[in-house]
């Protein structure tokens, strides 16, 4: 099975939205990059995305915390 790219998930502590920050051209090396702190699979510039990050809410401008929960491949179409 070929490798298979797509966006990787967060979800925030705050308000519980789910969203794609990143889209990465191999979930499975992505994702152990970032779980396991494997080295960087694309070293000439794509930085790793992080287990939590700040989630901007639009509506009242506060900032949230939100948590890495995993990739979701694309699809055969690659959308």
């Amino acid at each position: 099975m070929a490798n298979k790219g797509g966006w990787l998930r967060y979800r925030c502590r705050m308000c519980s939205e789910e969203y794609g920050v990143v889209h990465v051209p191999d979930i499975g090396s992505a994702v152990s990059a970032v779980i396991f702190n494997h080295p960087n699979p694309w070293p000439l510039g794509m930085p790793l995305p992080k287990i939590i990050e700040w989630h901007f809410h639009k509506d009242d401008k506060s900032r949230g915390v939100a948590d890495f929960i995993g990739g979701v491949v694309d699809d055969e179409d690659g959308k």
